[in-house]
């Protein structure tokens, strides 16, 4: 593995007082118009009534464009201020001044996949500190997968870890507090006619009309002819065994797509990392060497890459059989979201309609109960909390918080 440690610029957070204030207010004008959040206080109160001074990381699932939005009407309610890790791409979007704003809420930067040693250290100094809330995604991306969570990166377990075994030093009873928070969305009005539309708006981009009486059979068409055109301009022949199987295809060609980039870039990434880690590393690899090259055919090729790593990134949510053991307006709303962005090139495609979410807050981790273990077997204790803490929003996201919460038929 290239130990190389990424020397592209570091963004830190430069909070604002008032513009966190702006923000918040703002956020909270536009989820009323477009979404009814549901929290209720004794969620509010578990927040306010953490022992303090200590760490607290909060770690809620990462199932759509709006969580963040969603994270700062959070701390509106609990009257306090929360920073941010955030994809360091971000930053540069609108001309920078996307960047602008997103350092003075409380954003900085990390490059997934990257030895960013600069984000991790100003990630544990943020904890340590004990002044404000970290939020980090333990997802690492947005999956459009709202009811079935994917596994979590231990990140956060190795910040909220290095930072008591750094406070411990001078304050030995001084802890780091991981707090689930789980995010789910339901759509309250009919999608039927919005889902209609955005279907046939697919089928004419690809001049196609798929037989089928439900959207689930007609979205499946599509994806799979998403994949054979993919399949031909990348020049894969899918395997004869999955031709009739959509999530064999979509699996196999991740897999070819992201052998035919890393075989070019042997030891910049983790051979044995799943797959989408595997495309972070590739990424941020192939972002470090754009920054440092001026050939214009180099440039041309690592843009050609990354575009193709994109691709992985995205096909690791395409996940057909989530759909097919429940096609509900929110599984059939979220693949219509990812076809869109894929085929229609949608940076952030918009909802189908107005929806409620319900957020919930988890009984918190105290994570130093794993210190003595953590110092020993490090990777093995990240893994297990991962996988805990996992389970914990899981169940959170599967408990009715609405009932009747009856899927719609499409």
């Amino acid at each position: 593995m290239n130990k190389k440690a990424a020397t592209r610029e570091f963004i830190p957070a430069k909070p604002s007082a008032a513009m966190i204030w702006l923000v918040q207010h703002l956020s909270m004008l536009d989820l009323a118009w477009r979404n009814k959040v549901h929290m209720a206080v004794e969620d509010v109160k578990k927040l306010q009534n953490l022992p303090r001074p200590h760490g607290l990381i909060l770690t809620p699932n990462h199932a759509d464009e709006i969580d963040p939005r969603l994270c700062f009407e959070v701390s509106r309610k609990a009257k306090q201020q929360f920073l941010f890790m955030c994809n360091r791409e971000a930053f540069h979007e609108l001309r920078g001044f996307a960047g602008w704003v997103l350092q003075r809420i409380g954003a900085y930067s990390v490059e997934r996949g990257g030895h960013d040693s600069l984000a991790k250290q100003y990630s544990i100094d943020i904890v340590k500190e004990s002044k404000n809330t970290l939020v980090i995604f333990p997802e690492g991306e947005i999956f459009y997968l709202n009811q079935a969570l994917q596994p979590f990166h231990s990140g956060a377990i190795e910040i909220g870890m290095q930072a008591i075994i750094d406070k411990r030093v001078t304050d030995p009873s001084w802890t780091t507090f991981l707090i689930p928070m789980s995010i789910r969305y339901h759509y309250v009005v009919s999608i039927k006619k919005e889902l209609e539309k955005r279907i046939k708006r697919m089928e004419v981009h690809l001049e196609k009309h798929y037989s089928g009486s439900t959207a689930e059979s007609r979205l499946t068409g599509i994806m799979n002819d998403a994949v054979t055109e993919k399949e031909r301009r990348h020049h894969i022949a899918p395997e004869t065994e999955h031709l009739g199987d959509v999530a064999g295809r979509v699996e196999y060609l991740r897999t070819a797509l992201l052998a035919e980039v890393g075989k070019k870039y042997k030891g910049s990434y983790k051979e044995h990392a799943r797959t989408i880690d595997q495309a972070f590393q590739l990424s941020a690899h192939l972002r470090e060497e754009l920054s440092q090259t001026v050939s214009q055919q180099h440039q041309a090729e690592y843009k050609e890459d990354l575009s193709t790593l994109q691709e992985v990134q995205h096909l690791v949510a395409w996940h057909p059989d989530y759909v097919k053991e429940n096609p509900s307006p929110e599984r059939v709303a979220e693949m219509v979201i990812k076809l869109e962005r894929e085929l229609l090139n949608v940076h952030r495609p918009e909802p189908l309609g107005k929806r409620e979410v319900f957020i919930k807050i988890g009984k918190p981790f105290d994570l130093s109960t794993y210190l003595e273990r953590y110092k020993t077997e490090p990777y093995v204790v990240r893994s297990e909390v991962a996988e805990l803490l996992r389970s914990e929003i899981q169940l959170l996201i599967d408990v009715d918080l609405k009932a009747p919460l009856v899927a719609e038929s499409l």
